[in-house]
């Protein structure tokens, strides 16, 4: 990597890209990178010079990623050459985000450099603080995530391609048929004797599906991110018909921190 430094711009759900993104970052400041992590709801911050690289971490979602993430990287300003590197986390399989995004990337004039996936703690069906399944998939992350990054410092990282069916899983995730079926799989519920009415759900929401009135209530164009259910003090957001446990990877205020 050529750049000195790195605006490394990442959306999180219940945290297992954010400590993906730490990890790369950390490492990449060990062999002297200037990397400043930005959240990517908060929007695109103009680049400071043409020495600073282009790093994206994001959730797979629908074997791709959110709406709202590919709406971020489409409207990316042109990247004049400066590199861009990948980093994304999912429960099993991506298919259709690794090809589609250098796709972007390289349309944009920015310089591929690299990606990498790894597989975390699924958000469905898990407990709230890691059990030793989980601790040991967060562990190799991190010992893969310092190499990823050193691959990157020695400019010797690659960016592998998909498969046949890539573009179909891409194609699939710009739809809104599987986001709407995805909403009424996945309902949301509150409990209202639970609820404190603290509105952190409402606030974390990327999608801006929950507005607080005396409890939060829920729009319909959620996608299934899980930062409600994660982080919900009283846990008092939920699945209908579902025994969901919350599951999360970092704490609130690890997420909203202006520290990163």
């Amino acid at each position: 990597m050529k750049e000195s430094s790195v605006d490394f711009y990442f959306f999180s759900g219940t945290g297992n890209t954010l400590l993906a993104a730490r990890a790369v970052a950390g490492r990449l400041r060990e062999g002297g990178k200037r990397v400043r992590l930005r959240r990517m709801e908060k929007g695109f911050v103009p680049f400071q010079d043409d020495g600073t690289a282009l790093g994206i971490a994001v959730t797979v979602a629908m074997f791709s990623t959110y709406p709202f993430a590919w709406e971020f990287l489409e409207k990316l300003p042109d990247g004049g050459g400066r590199g861009a590197f990948l980093v994304s986390t999912m429960g099993q399989t991506s298919g259709g985000l690794r090809p589609a995004m250098k796709k972007l990337f390289t349309s944009k004039h920015y310089t591929p450099l690299g990606a990498r996936e790894f597989v975390m703690p699924s958000n469905y069906n898990n407990t709230t603080i890691p059990v030793a399944a989980n601790r040991e998939k967060i562990e190799t992350m991190e010992r893969d995530a310092a190499l990823f990054a050193e691959s990157l410092l020695e400019g010797r990282a690659v960016w592998e391609g998909g498969n046949i069916l890539s573009p179909l899983f891409y194609r699939l995730s710009r739809r809104q048929w599987p986001w709407r079926l995805m909403r009424k799989k996945y309902p949301l519920t509150v409990d209202r004797g639970k609820c404190i009415k603290c509105g952190k759900c409402a606030r974390l929401c990327p999608a801006k599906n929950i507005r607080m009135a005396e409890y939060p209530e829920f729009l319909d164009h959620c996608v299934s991110c899980q930062r409600c259910v994660a982080f919900c003090p009283p846990m008092a957001i939920g699945v209908q018909g579902k025994n969901y446990r919350q599951y999360r990877s970092v704490e609130y205020g690890d997420l909203v921190s202006e520290n990163l």
